[in-house]
């Protein structure tokens, strides 16, 4: 009897934990609509939109490795970390000190390769859109410490705060750029400078945390030399894998970029609008929920950690496609509500529908790897993970490749549904047959580091 009144509990407390996740969550996205929608009204899609969202994509392409593949190597091994010496992590100080080396290194080759960056998406170069590029470009470092607080958020099952971070600048973007209407200041440049708002106030205020969290000033060669230490190690091999894999996502949305642009005017920003609608599953669902699952089965025993897994794949995956059918069924009102005023009509709606379906398989699909993902690089099974996706990549766009000149905007984004889809069945029977008798995490690191 004591044993289900603690089951029960416990299941409780899971729901209210995961009904304010997806609270906080839709929160997040319904800034993000009042962005989008205002985004619409004022600017409508032109060349000026088709910049501000087509080199949007750099930065955020680390957002995307800091707050998945990073997180994914990082989260289980801090974790460990933590757990075992009482709260103190050798390696974090040196892990930030490079990272903010990475970030500034990141801010400069944007700022040098902008002739080529301009080029690439097919926009015109002049003074307004070299200032986008240098304001975006000092989104990299803030994206950085973002990525690393949720990181250690989600390990110490501190889950409000890790499903709120990535959403927390966008919401603040919003406010920055309805703010500048609001006073006769909205320009161009309101774009870039709210994002980089929305970033620079989130980063610095997780850069404040991660200095809270632990002292950052231990000996110099932990610092300088981390590789030295056992347990960074095991952590940098698992992340050169989930980062290999970033790679090939990054150069995957890229390639799409690239092919999109290729359409015709207005279509990279009708793609983005339909993105924004069609992963809305992603961010309102599988963020919150793998973050959940990530810190359960990093807290999880070993021998349990198949037995979660399944029973959240289960739920996670009957969400997704109830959530997917709703999106596609309401598509076509949603997109009225969101975008359809002032420079937004009837054209640029039927566009946007169009492209909309594919997007939301392509959620689906997206969240659910991400899932397995979690099980795979807690496993210490991230290699295999690497390079089944990359195979999936190059694939989709061989394919594209194949059809460049008559496929539409949906049928190149179709291309990638279709190759990853199948792809994600060879890594869920890989997770649901893997066998129970591996090696723990800690007892492979504890072998890596006698070897």
């Amino acid at each position: 009897m004591t044993y289900l009144k603690k089951l029960r509990g416990y299941g409780s407390g899971t729901a209210v934990l995961l009904l304010i996740s997806l609270a906080t969550g839709g929160l997040f996205k319904l800034s993000a609509f009042a962005r989008e929608a205002f985004i619409a009204a004022q600017f409508g899609l032109s060349s000026v939109t088709d910049a501000y969202f087509g080199l949007q994509q750099f930065p955020l392409a680390l957002a995307s490795f800091m707050f998945g593949a990073f997180s994914l190597a990082f989260t289980p091994a801090y974790e460990n970390e933590h757990r075992r010496h009482s709260g103190s992590v050798e390696w974090l100080p040196g892990l930030l000190f490079y990272s903010c080396v990475l970030g500034a290194l990141l801010t400069v080759l944007m700022l040098v390769c902008a002739p080529y960056l301009l080029r690439l998406i097919h926009s015109a170069d002049s003074r307004e859109v070299r200032s986008t590029v240098v304001l975006l470009g000092a989104c990299y470092l803030p994206i950085i410490w973002i990525g690393i607080w949720k990181g250690i958020c989600t390990a110490r099952g501190r889950n409000l705060w890790a499903t709120s971070l990535p959403g927390l600048p966008y919401l603040i973007m919003t406010v920055v750029l309805v703010g500048s209407y609001a006073i006769g200041r909205l320009s161009n440049l309101s774009l870039p400078v709210s994002m980089t708002a929305g970033f620079t106030l989130a980063g610095l205020y997780s850069l404040v945390r991660i200095g809270k969290s632990q002292s950052l000033l231990p000996r110099s060669s932990a610092v300088i030399a981390i590789w030295k230490v056992p347990e960074c190690r095991h952590f940098l091999r698992q992340l050169a894998a989930s980062a290999v894999e970033n790679v090939g996502f990054l150069a995957n949305q890229s390639f799409l970029l690239y092919f999109l642009a290729r359409l015709g005017t207005g279509v990279i920003s009708a793609n983005n609008c339909a993105m924004r609608i069609g992963m809305l599953g992603y961010s309102l669902l599988s963020m919150p929920l793998t973050t959940l699952v990530q810190a359960r089965l990093c807290s999880a025993e070993d021998k349990e950690r198949p037995t979660v897994f399944r029973r959240w794949l289960m739920v996670h995956t009957t969400l997704q496609l109830l959530f997917a059918v709703a999106v596609c069924a309401l598509r076509f009102p949603i997109l009225r509500i969101v975008y359809m005023h002032g420079k937004f009509g009837g054209t640029e709606l039927a566009e946007v529908g169009h492209i909309l379906p594919a997007w939301i398989g392509y959620c689906v699909v997206m969240s659910l790897s991400e899932l397995s993902a979690s099980y795979l690089f807690i496993r210490a099974m991230g290699v295999h993970y690497m390079r089944i996706r990359l195979c999936a990549y190059v694939a989709a766009n061989l394919l594209r490749l194949a059809l460049v000149g008559t496929a539409s905007a949906a049928t190149l984004i179709w291309c990638s549904v279709i190759i990853e889809a199948f792809v994600l069945g060879l890594n869920l029977r890989t997770c649901l047959t893997e066998s129970k008798s591996r090696l723990p995490v800690s007892t492979a690191m504890a072998a890596a580091s006698a070897s």
